[in-house]
Formats: structure tokens, C-alpha cells, sequence
């Protein structure tokens, strides 16, 4: 991965540009603010700690919901980079903010600074942020790994595991496998014991419970990066599962 340009802006009150087209990948890394955008089909709105990725000759299109602090990167990949180490396009979460804070006071402190050894550093800090991205998405994907001789379900499971982060869908998950929504939920628990919706749950609780621990996430953040659709609703389903407010867990827990 090449690093080709990297703008650090603060409080930016507006897009110049309500879309554009890159001829290279590019990169908004949020600090502060929100905006929405949209990518290839995929819509919807970025804050701290998220990174919205645009491929080249894709259409960027993006709206400003707050003033946003953001830093903006340009960079160049082989196609093996882009199969190794990025998603596709729109937004990635990253769950340790502490270490992405300091990538990021790292990058401000360098964003005026276009002397070779500074440029080297920042394509190291660029480099930190997809690597940190990458250990993340490993770790996440390192649960205990449902087996089963249903191929079909096993299927299900891993696509269970990737959406959680999102509103899965019971019907676009059964329509995914070519099932209804009754046979999905039969089948899944003749392999696992477990309905998708239990097994869903159990994901999304062990995700919280890290952000609680590892992240200085509000609850409303955490809750958007779980799938939750607020606070209030996360800290419901938390509670009845362990017995113990989402607050009171991370204060028992942080050290």
C-alpha cells in the first residue's frame, strides 16, 4: 500500500463537493462529527472511531450532519493488498479508540509536514490503522466456531457472525440460504441447539461486553455497533441476559 495524500481537516462545515470520483482509494477516517454517505450501494452515517472506505472510479457521496474533524487519505494497492487486507467499501469499525486516538493525535501532529521521512511515517500510521482494523476483525471472528455436518448451516452461523454488527433479518438470512423462515430456524436448532435469534444474541452480547471493557464507548455506540437500534434497548436485553446493568459491568470489569 502506497500512502498518496493525507488532509487532516477540523470542524469542516461543509463538503465542497456533494460527490466525487477518485482515481485511487480513498479513505475518511472521523475523528468528531457525523456524516451520511453512500458507496456502491452501500448508505449510511459515520462517526468517531469509524472509517468509510471509497474504492477507485466508485461515486462518493456524502452529506454533513455535524461539523466533521476528519482526516482524509488518499492511497494506491495491488489488487493482492485489496483481497488481504481491505473490506470492499463503505464503514469499518475500529473497537480499540485509545490506541486509534493516539494513531490519530500522531497524524495531526504530521499532517502539515510533507518531508520524505514524514510522508514514510504517515504511510506507517496508515498502515497501523488497517492492521489494527485486520486484528480486530480476526478477533471477532475468533468465537467458538459452531460445527456441524449441515453444510447449509454452518453457512448460516458465519453469516450470523458477519451480520451481527447490523439489523439482521431472520427473512433475508432464510432468503440468503433459499429457506423459509421456519426451516431455517428448524434446521439451525437441530445443529446447534440454539435458534439463529439465540445464537444472534450470544454475538452480540460477547461484542458489548469488550466495547464495555476495551472502548470509552457511550452505551448509544456501542449499541450501534452491536445492532442495536439505541441504548435504551441494548441495556435491556444485557440486563435480563447477566443479570447486571451494562454500567455496572463495565465498572465491576475496567481496570
Amino acid at each position: 500500500m502506497n500512502l498518496l495524500n493525507h488532509i487532516y481537516w477540523k470542524k469542516k462545515a461543509e463538503f465542497a463537493l456533494a460527490e466525487d470520483i477518485y482515481d485511487a482509494w480513498v479513505m475518511f477516517a472521523v475523528e468528531e462529527g457525523v456524516f451520511r454517505y453512500e458507496i456502491g450501494g452501500h448508505t449510511g452515517e459515520a462517526g468517531f472511531a469509524e472509517l468509510v472506505l471509497c474504492p477507485p472510479h466508485v461515486p462518493f457521496r456524502r452529506e454533513m450532519v455535524t461539523p466533521l474533524t476528519f482526516h482524509y487519505i488518499q492511497f494506491s494497492c495491488s489488487p493482492a493488498e485489496v483481497a488481504d487486507y481491505l473490506p470492499l467499501m463503505g464503514k469499518s469499525h475500529i473497537n480499540d479508540t485509545k490506541r486509534l486516538a493516539s494513531t490519530y493525535a500522531y497524524l495531526r501532529q504530521a499532517s502539515e509536514d510533507h518531508d520524505e521521512v514524514s510522508g514514510e511515517w504517515k504511510g506507517h500510521l496508515m498502515m497501523d490503522l488497517w492492521q489494527l482494523y485486520q486484528w480486530e476483525r480476526r478477533q471477532s471472528r475468533q468465537m467458538e466456531r459452531k460445527f456441524t455436518e449441515d453444510a447449509l448451516m454452518a453457512e448460516a452461523a458465519i453469516l450470523i457472525e458477519e451480520w451481527a454488527g447490523d439489523a439482521v433479518s431472520l427473512r433475508a438470512l432464510a432468503d440468503r440460504l433459499a429457506l423459509s423462515p421456519v426451516q431455517l430456524t428448524r434446521r439451525f436448532r437441530e445443529a446447534f441447539q440454539e435458534t439463529p435469534s439465540e445464537y444472534l444474541r450470544t454475538i452480540r452480547l460477547k461484542k458489548a461486553k469488550t466495547l464495555l471493557i476495551d472502548s470509552g464507548l457511550t452505551l448509544t455506540q456501542i449499541a450501534e455497533r452491536c445492532g442495536y437500534e439505541n441504548g435504551f434497548y441494548l441495556s435491556r436485553v444485557f440486563s435480563s441476559a447477566m443479570g447486571i446493568s451494562p454500567s455496572e459491568y463495565r465498572k465491576r470489569h475496567q481496570v
